[in-house]
């Protein structure tokens, strides 16, 4: 129970007391469970289906490469130091720009391994990089909504970045250590992700549809709704006389007044078969 002072406009300056109480809140929240409960389960399984028909499944062909600069290439492998290395690790960011550059991608759609025709630009939309931690491996990803061009892609990539690499920045060198492989299965979309949010949407819109029914409802459904909103004082309540009234007691109330009543005739037979 939390007690809320609000003003009172017909009081001058005074101000009234409020009783606020959760307890009926809750309680319409409890009997509306199943309609929230409903509506996440329609709008879960209504954003998966969406998704299904208007969203096409995609596809990830990937591959890793491993670059050295100019300082590794050239040094003696006893004589490197933490220093060269991490400096190799600082560079990786541009390696992993340089793959995705208009030079490289240029080649790859121009590459024989593509059988189909595409631009760089359309390659650029396609295609991202990551960086393993702590390492100086970079790996590229191609997505697209078809396995075998994802794969082709990915192919012309690899092929077509070594010599790039080493033609932009110079002594250096790129070899591929996994090579990519064809997809199998769709990558996205998550219809596992799409089913929590349309739940999460659905438990959203079914509280915002009870919260304003509960709270637009402005009936009196007892004394402490007049109290409450108009300060009135309550003088007297008439109780239900049949409340709490078991089966019995309507049983009774109903045959008292279907049976028929004795009549005086008979009534005088029975007193007299009584005195005999």
């Amino acid at each position: 129970m939390e007690k809320e002072m609000i003003p009172n406009n017909q009081k001058e300056g005074g101000a009234r007391e409020i009783e606020v109480n959760i307890a009926p809140l809750l309680n319409t929240l409890l009997h509306k469970l199943w309609l929230i409960l409903l509506s996440a389960v329609i709008m879960a399984l209504l954003f998966q289906i969406g998704t299904r028909i208007f969203i096409k499944p995609t596809y990830k062909a990937s591959f890793t490469a491993f670059v050295n600069n100019t300082t590794l290439v050239s040094s003696d492998k006893s004589q490197i130091s933490s220093n060269e290395m991490q400096a190799a690790r600082e560079l990786t960011q541009t390696y992993a720009r340089i793959l995705t550059s208009n030079a490289v991608l240029k080649k790859a759609a121009a590459s024989k391994i593509i059988n189909f025709d595409i631009t760089a630009s359309q390659i650029a939309k396609c295609v991202s990089t990551e960086i393993l931690s702590g390492t100086q491996i970079i790996k590229v990803n191609v997505i697209t909504t078809d396995p075998v061009k994802s794969y082709q892609i990915a192919q012309a990539i690899a092929a077509e970045a070594p010599a790039e690499m080493a033609n932009i920045v110079k002594g250096s060198s790129m070899s591929t250590v996994d090579e990519p492989s064809k997809p199998t299965s769709p990558f996205g979309p998550n219809y596992f992700a799409a089913s929590m949010v349309g739940a999460l949407v659905g438990l959203a819109l079914a509280l915002a549809y009870v919260l304003i029914r509960y709270f637009r409802d402005d009936t009196i459904k007892g004394e402490g709704d007049l109290e409450g909103r108009y300060n009135l004082p309550v003088v007297g309540v008439i109780p239900n006389m049949n409340e709490n009234k078991g089966f019995d007691y309507y049983q009774n109330y109903y045959y008292s007044y279907t049976q028929p009543k004795e009549g005086k005739d008979e009534k005088d037979k029975k007193n007299r078969k009584g005195d005999k």
